[in-house]
């Protein structure tokens, strides 16, 4: 291999400044804690995808955060192809449900298109709705999200 291109791959991957060029990508160390905690998954019909369903669990990326400690608390990016109007879309729309180990939520919070929370997670898109949804505590982690038309589902494991 060229010696440019090796002296170049260094120069991409530890940054000019001392720092890793991925918290100059991303500007978040948040973003970087985020990403072991953050699950994604998709139902799909054939080649169409009819959800996307991203995850990531608060409580291990702030496990010194009180607000997060009563409850085992998600950040959900959902997109679903053909969402109902008004208020029957995102977690609201009735063909789908989303379950922690079989159990529906406690709450579910819209987040605002301009809330900082949408700079710091990771997979963010335009076309997903985001929420802080509530679950009850337990042991296990399993986030699934239903497709009730076609009993179609993703599942997310998350360690406790």
């Amino acid at each position: 291999m060229d010696k440019r291109v090796i002296v170049l791959l260094f120069f991409l991957l530890a940054g000019c400044n001392g720092r890793s060029a991925f918290f100059d990508f991303t500007g978040s160390a948040t973003y970087a804690e985020a990403l072991p905690h953050t699950k994604r998954g998709e139902i799909a019909d054939r080649f169409e995808s009819k959800a996307l369903l991203s995850a990531s669990h608060l409580n291990a990326i702030y496990p010194d955060n009180a607000d997060y400690a009563a409850d085992e608390t998600f950040f959900i990016g959902l997109y679903i192809a053909n969402d109902f109007s008004k208020d029957k879309v995102g977690i609201n729309n009735p063909m789908f449900e989303l379950t922690l180990d079989g159990k529906k939520y406690l709450s579910a919070k819209e987040v605002d298109k301009e809330s900082e929370m949408l700079k710091l997670m990771p997979l963010i898109n335009r076309w997903s709705r985001y929420y802080i949804v509530r679950f009850e505590k337990t042991a296990a982690l399993k986030l699934t999200l239903t497709e009730h038309d076609t009993n179609r589902s993703v599942t997310l494991d998350f360690a406790p």
